[in-house]
């Protein structure tokens, strides 16, 4: 019951759930709409500010550790002082069992996680006002339709004989029909049989609750006759020495509604954060640098085939600039006004990819709780390059040439085919061919992606290239950490000409920002990671070492070349071609840990 001693006060809130972060949004919300606040995040807290306190109605969280939402709902109705305080739970459980359950030990009603806004207002308004009702229906009944004029939710007011007494606006436009036009005639002709069953059983006390939730499964209708999908509450409420019921409606297709309309505000603030992302990318990208035979090869045939819509597989070592190829290309087509959007198809787990590629429907999987756009979809109408594309499990390989052949997929958990009009490039270092004869990679998929193949060669077949390199690596990075350094040594220059560069321009890029950090004049600091190595086909005085001494050597180059960083993209794993996992075994076996 309202607290008489504050009746022109601010209404007080109780607010009661373990997580501080939900406290805090609340409470700023309830604030904001003009309610005092009080906060508790254990329910043995909570009893104590409801004892003392005495506040208009309680918000509590059904999973708390130590006194849960239930036990502490019980143990405020049990007690005189607290057991007319209106209790409201706040519960991301959508298993009906543990809604009644509420309603069993005295909540009034149930608020779902992850909040609505304007329907926690609402929920809280309208039970403040319904507990007050309570208190002041007597001499005030006449009011009761006025106050129900605010609620967001239909509600009507019926006598012991099932008869409309009270028919709210919102109710108005739930049902299509004037509130004049019913008042006093029979709630069933609004209701469908079992509904009207059910209100019916309790108004004869079955059960014999203060309050019911009526689950999704029964229906309205309209003024029309046009039936619609409803979830309600019943509650017994004392007026004048009689007994009202009040009935509250919501539709489950306005609410689906606004459920699928904030998952598509999601999707599309997720796809506005990804074109973000690629857009600063973009702008990171390094410039394809050199005038190498083999470069000026590759960028010829980018330019001859830009134009076209045709697929592209670019070939090469890991490190040499695949993606840059696929940028450029993109940049010089007819889609370059579109998105370029990539997928490394390495990095995604097996049982996401198909979501990766074609998106998902809500509910598709367990954790799909909204609906995602895939990378095709997102790519609509410009260009998906899918890196490491033979690393693409089988059963997707098969999906994707679906796609590149038709034009057509679905998304996972979905039934609507959708069309797409994707210009899709593609890059490995694989040997597909090799791989398509050994049955890792489907051959017909093969054929269908190399259509206009581009070859980047390794860094150690265009040497020419390094130095301009070099000096475009050093500005980069002199810039970024404030330095000015103008000269480099002979030396240096000469061992990055000799050095084989298995990790390739990544390689390169890595020693060069390492070199810079060091450097405190303006001469290019020396690094000890990159060592000559002697031309192909010269004697060596060296001696011949054991394969597991090979082995150490190369890997630690490797971990040299890339900071001694194991996993990802730029990883020594990735140079090596092994997963990072195969990795730290061989480290372990031989003995190799990262320097203190």
């Amino acid at each position: 019951m309202t607290n008489p001693a504050r009746s022109d006060a601010k209404p007080t809130i109780l607010m009661v759930d373990d997580n501080p972060v939900n406290l805090e949004e609340l409470a700023f919300l309830l604030n904001d709409a003009g309610f005092d606040v009080l906060r508790a995040e254990t329910g043995e807290t909570a009893l104590e500010l409801a004892k003392s306190r005495q506040p208009d109605l309680v918000l509590l969280d059904v999973l708390m550790p130590g006194v849960d939402g239930f036990t502490t709902c019980a143990t405020l109705k049990s007690h005189p002082a607290t057991r007319e305080i209106p209790v409201l739970f706040m519960t991301a459980l959508a298993d009906t069992a543990n809604k009644v359950q509420g309603f069993h030990v005295g909540a009034v009603d149930y608020i779902t996680k992850p909040f609505q806004y304007e329907e926690v207002i609402a929920r809280v308004q309208t039970h403040l006002t319904l507990q007050k009702l309570k208190s002041e229906l007597q001499e005030k009944e006449q009011r009761l339709s006025r106050i129900f004029e605010n609620a967001m939710d239909a509600i009507l007011a019926l006598d012991q004989e099932g008869r409309i007494t009270m028919f709210n606006a919102a109710a108005e436009q739930m049902f299509r029909c004037k509130a004049g036009d019913n008042i006093g005639r029979s709630v069933d002709r609004f209701l469908s049989p079992e509904l009207y069953k059910t209100v019916t059983n309790f108004r004869a006390g079955v059960p014999a609750k203060q309050a019911i939730w009526i689950s999704e499964g029964m229906t309205a209708r309209r003024g029309d006759d046009s039936e619609f999908p409803i979830e309600a509450t019943i509650s017994r409420v004392e007026a004048s020495g009689q007994q009202l019921y009040i009935l509250i409606l919501r539709d489950i297709n306005e609410r689906k509604a606004r459920e699928q309309a904030e998952a598509e505000c999601h999707t599309l603030r997720g796809i506005n954060s990804y074109l973000q992302e690629e857009v600063l990318a973009s702008r990171d990208g390094e410039e394809l640098i050199g005038n190498s035979a083999g470069l000026r090869q590759a960028m010829a045939l980018v330019k001859q085939v830009a134009a076209t819509d045709a697929t592209v597989l670019i070939t090469g070592e890991t490190g040499t600039g695949k993606e840059l190829i696929a940028r450029a290309i993109h940049n010089l087509s007819g889609r370059k006004d579109k998105t370029l959007v990539k997928l490394n198809c390495a990095t995604i787990p097996e049982n996401l990819a198909e979501s990766e590629l074609f998106g998902h429907e809500k509910g598709a999987f367990t954790g799909a709780i909204n609906r995602k756009l895939g990378r095709f979809e997102l790519a609509n109408g410009g260009t998906l390059f899918l890196d490491e594309i033979g690393e693409l499990p089988l059963e997707m390989q098969a999906k994707l040439l679906r796609v590149l052949q038709e034009g057509e997929y679905e998304r996972v958990g979905g039934t609507q085919t959708l069309k797409c009009d994707v210009r899709v490039i593609a890059a490995t270092h694989r040997d597909l061919a090799q791989f398509s004869q050994e049955g890792r990679f489907r051959a017909d998929l093969y054929y269908r992606m190399n259509v206009f193949p581009i070859h980047l060669p390794p860094l150690r077949e265009r040497k020419e290239d390094i130095p301009h390199l070099v000096r475009h690596f050093i500005n980069k990075y002199a810039a970024k950490f404030g330095k000015k350094i103008t000269a480099i040594p002979d030396r240096l220059m000469s061992d990055m000409q000799s050095y084989i560069w298995p990790g390739n321009i990544r390689e390169l890029q890595h020693i060069i920002e390492r070199a810079v950090i060091l450097t405190n004049g303006s001469q290019l600091a020396n690094v000890e990671c990159v060592h000559a190595t002697a031309p192909v086909g010269a004697t060596s005085s060296a001696p011949i070492v054991t394969l597991d001494e090979a082995e150490r050597q190369h890997i630690l180059k490797a971990l040299e070349a890339t900071s001694w960083r194991i996993a990802g993209n730029q990883g020594a794993a990735k140079i090596l071609g092994v997963p990072s996992t195969t990795l730290r075994s061989r480290m372990e076996r031989l003995g190799i840990s990262k320097p203190a």
